[in-house]
């Protein structure tokens, strides 16, 4: 014990933070308590987040990677997928399962990987807010559609920015202020809406990125 305390680093607190509220969201969808699965789902969004930042600016010690790799898998992996098995009943066992498999895969090959300005692949914490706001709306058919091409796009190598890019800040702080306001107004509709849709613009930044690097390369108008 006494070992392992020595390679404990503050970012550490910030990814054990992140793998408890990720339990605490499979313990609440097997309570039917959905839509604060959900929020645990968000917080634990915040959490890795945080875990980012305090790595950045204090260091990373040795059991960092695999510590946030690990929370990611519980919150972002399995939380999402058991809630929406909890939900929408036994039918979604197969695409949750396939969805954590997928899940498990890119968060290993991001390990082996060097680090680049990009995500290869759709990260994992934007994947499992989506599938929990998606399940959240209530829509069946939705939520079975991206537990599958959420996961093919986790292990695919399109380049995702990632979440600490300037031009995502406002969004995602705006975002997030109106799903908060939704959650204390008590229409989590709003909330899971917001989330959505924030979380399928980012799903459509690839697209995004690509057409403005062809913009960039297009050569200059000779008319005039």
């Amino acid at each position: 014990m006494t070992g392992i305390c020595r390679l404990i680093r503050v970012p550490d607190f910030a990814s054990i933070l992140n793998a408890a509220l990720g339990f605490g969201s499979i313990l609440a969808s097997a309570e039917g308590r959905y839509a604060l699965s959900m929020a645990l789902i968000l917080l634990a969004m915040a959490a890795d987040g945080l875990d980012g930042f305090l790595a950045r600016r204090l260091g990373d010690g040795p059991l960092g990677t695999p510590i946030d790799s690990l929370a990611d898998v519980i919150s972002f992996g399995a939380a999402p997928a058991f809630l929406a098995v909890a939900a929408f009943g036994p039918a979604f066992g197969l695409p949750g399962v396939f969805y954590l498999a997928c899940g498990i895969l890119r968060l290993a090959r991001f390990n082996i990987s060097p680090r680049e300005e990009t995500f290869q692949g759709m990260p994992i914490t934007g994947a499992g807010g989506m599938v929990a706001a998606t399940v959240l709306l209530g829509v069946p058919g939705l939520s079975a559609l991206l537990l599958f091409s959420l996961s093919l796009l986790m292990v695919s190598a399109v380049p995702y920015p990632k979440f600490r890019d300037p031009r995502l800040i406002p969004p995602v702080v705006a975002a997030g202020a109106i799903a908060a306001a939704g959650w204390c107004l008590g229409d989590l509709r709003i909330s899971a809406g917001v989330v959505f849709l924030a979380l399928a613009a980012y799903l459509a930044s690839p697209v995004v990125m690509e057409l403005c690097r062809q913009r960039g390369k297009r050569p200059p108008s000779r008319r005039g």
